[in-house]
């Protein structure tokens, strides 16, 4: 009887490991300075002058933890229609810190690509279609608001 126990005990244990939820994948990078000269042309209803920075662990904490704004935001050009984007952070995002007419923000590049492109953590990642699945705004770090919520036209 002793043994049926300690074999119940094993099979129990490991069960409870290989029913283990794997780590999650942190779904969003902060892609480094150069990254900023791709994001120009993906913006061409602003014509605005863009400059780098690189925002710090604080900063982007802070633009985490008030990701869910994004889903109260009108969408640019689409203001009039019921339109959001929900649940922003199932979205795969790459952050860049951009200075855009002097005021420093960071820009927020999100798609719903799921695997996500392999260089998606070094690259920013531009599609020209997609509608909801993509889309873009920006982060005030002083202020911790978003503006700007654009998305991609449908091809």
């Amino acid at each position: 009887m002793y043994k049926n126990q300690q074999a119940l005990v094993c099979i129990v244990v490991f069960a409870t490991l290989t029913n283990a939820q794997a780590p999650e994948v942190r779904r969003f990078v902060t892609l480094p300075p150069h990254s900023q000269a791709s994001i120009a042309p993906v913006l061409l209803w602003d014509k605005g002058s863009y400059a780098s920075w690189v925002p710090n662990e604080m900063e982007i904490q802070g633009l985490e933890a008030n990701l869910s704004q994004i889903s109260e935001l009108k969408i640019r050009y689409y203001e009039s229609t019921s339109l959001r984007i929900e649940h922003p952070e199932k979205y795969f995002r790459q952050y860049v810190g951009v200075k855009h007419n002097g005021k420093r923000q960071i820009y927020i590049n999100a798609f719903c690509d799921d695997p996500p492109p392999s260089d998606w953590r070094s690259r920013l990642f531009v599609v020209i279609d997609g509608a909801t699945c993509d889309w873009q705004a920006f982060y005030d770090p002083d202020t911790k608001s978003f503006s700007d919520l654009t998305i991609n036209a449908r091809a």
